[in-house]
């Protein structure tokens, strides 16, 4: 039989962005199919990309050479070795039950495997599982690493916005992050500007205004390269996007769409080496404003599987106290789809619920502007309904100001926060001894299980006790001249935090009925009273 080759290569890249070449295993290849008279059918590539079960990018020209094989356009898949086609028994598994079925061929490593041989699929399967085997161990000392630098204090990935790292002038390495000169002050103003209460969007306006540099601004990433790619196969998008580039980003365009298939990130690392211009110009909005602000390695603390986990080896440029309070302005889940800054228009859309179904109600301009649920159980005025919860909440900001106040005194913040930091030491005491061999694995992993949800609890208790300032201006007699200088989007948070309207179904159509409003006090950070029935 003749054998008709598909010569594929692949190479993934090591953590400094240096990655072994195609080009040698093709050349070997070349050879190979040169000794034994095998016609080559194709070349195939997937440059800079795994095969494991830890990609997150499929292989497009892996699944083509599959194809061909499939097509019968090939018998024979040549790769340098076994582990160039896959690192997984699953995909494995795929590739041996296809050339079986078509009577194919897999040669690496200077020999030709018969897949209709019991022998050389028992000798491949060998191979394969020591590939899974090599694979799943890489992907263990890289947890490994991480999670022992971790518990060393350092950093992880890119720099956060607000730094920027010093590097060893003979390794390379960094081996230092320190406050940025322009992100570090800007990193703090926003801190501070949240916790006044300004609007994301307005924070943003100004950060771009006075032309603040972006989170990753002026730098590729994968999100931006799969942009390129997704515009890249619909004419119409495509067209738009030249349309609306300069030459230059032009030519940097059709160079990120004639390597796709390689990884994402890695494209972009390479484009940000080779100062690539960028094709999407990077702007502030209110998503990164609350990326920023939220960040808690502005405090000092590192972060390990979304917990905060020690104190980093870098300066904090704000307080543990700052920080408590921007979780408990931005934390609340309520705040993750909502449509605040300059695009709000009604008071209650998105806070005021339906009573029937508990779905939000949002504003629409029908009957002279209504809330209303999608599945239009209520219908409610605007105008009227917003009259009604406005002057109810500032009657109650005016004449009831203890509801407000948070039942406890500073002494007991303090020791919330204490107790808090005192579960962290003693954590990081036990982890210190677990580094030296004092403590075993095994003791660790059992004290960790009862310690973290203790700190959790205390540090959602810091938060709890933190959250007065959204509402504390309001509260007392001058409630009412206070929110006359507030803006929709401030007002709207003190509302978030004072009270969760409900509207009833109306006995009369068309006519406003208060007792169809439901009220449910908020009276202390973290705690809700019973609904009030107000008629």
């Amino acid at each position: 039989m003749k054998l008709r080759a598909v010569l594929y290569a692949r190479v993934s890249m090591d953590r400094r962005g240096r990655s072994i070449s195609v080009e040698s295993q093709l050349a070997v290849g070349r050879r190979f199919c040169e000794e034994w008279g095998i016609e080559i059918a194709a070349e195939l590539v997937d440059n800079d990309m795994s095969a494991s079960r830890y990609a997150k990018e499929q292989r497009p020209e892996y699944e083509r050479a599959l194809r061909m094989l499939e097509a019968g356009k090939a018998n024979t898949l040549w790769t340098w070795e076994n582990s160039r086609a896959q690192r997984e028994l699953d995909m494995f598994v795929r590739l041996r039950q296809l050339l079986i079925r078509i009577g194919g061929y897999w040669a690496y490593d200077e020999r030709i495997y018969d897949m209709s041989n019991p022998d050389d699929r028992i000798e491949v399967a060998e191979d394969a599982l020591d590939s899974e085997k090599e694979s799943e161990k890489t992907a263990k000392r890289v947890r490994r690493g991480v999670e022992s630098r971790a518990y060393d204090r350092w950093w992880h990935g890119p720099k956060s916005f607000g730094y920027r790292k010093v590097f060893d002038p003979d390794t390379g390495e960094a081996i230092e992050m320190v406050p940025h000169e322009v992100t570090g002050p800007a990193a703090v103003e926003i801190v501070e500007r949240v916790i006044a209460g300004e609007p994301l969007a307005a924070i943003a306006r100004d950060l771009q205004a006075r032309e603040i540099p972006t989170p990753r601004g002026g730098k590729y990433d994968a999100r931006q390269v799969r942009r390129i790619w997704d515009a890249a196969r619909e004419p119409v998008a495509w067209a738009y996007l030249m349309d609306r580039c300069t030459p230059e980003q032009r030519e940097a365009a059709a160079l990120v769409a004639r390597r796709e298939g390689a990884r994402a990130s890695a494209l972009a690392k390479w484009l940000n080496k080779e100062h690539t211009p960028l094709v999407y110009d990077t702007t502030w909005n209110g998503m990164k404003v609350r990326s920023v602000a939220m960040n808690p390695v502005l405090a000092g603390w590192r972060v390990l599987h979304q917990k905060l986990l020690v104190k980093g080896r870098w300066q904090p440029l704000i307080s543990e106290e700052q920080h408590a309070l921007v979780v408990a302005r931005l934390g609340d889940p309520m705040r993750r789809t909502l449509r605040d800054g300059t695009r709000v228009v009604h008071l209650l859309s998105g806070i005021a619920r339906c009573a029937v179904c508990e779905k939000a109600a949002y504003g629409h301009k029908r009957e002279g502007g209504v809330y209303v649920c999608n599945s239009g159980h209520v219908s409610r005025s605007i105008t009227q309904t917003d009259a009604f919860v406005t002057e109810a909440v500032l009657t109650r900001l005016e004449s009831c100001p203890e509801l407000f106040t948070a039942p406890v005194s500073d002494d007991e913040v303090t020791r919330a926060r204490a107790e808090a930091q005192d579960l962290r030491a003693r954590l990081d005491g036990f982890t210190d001894a677990a580094a030296e061999g004092e403590l075993s694995p095994e003791r660790l992993s059992r004290i960790e299980r009862k310690l973290l949800p203790k700190i959790d609890a205390a540090e959602r208790r810091v938060t709890e006790l933190s959250s007065v300032p959204t509402v504390a201006p309001l509260v007392g007699p001058q409630a009412r001249e206070v929110w006359a200088e507030l803006d929709i989007a401030a007002r709207r948070e003190v509302l978030r935090a004072v009270v969760r309207p409900r509207l009833l179904r109306a006995a009369r159509r068309g006519v406003f009925d208060p007792g169809s409003v439901s009220l449910t006090w908020l009276s202390a950070p973290g705690s809700a009273g019973d609904p009030v029935e107000v008629a």
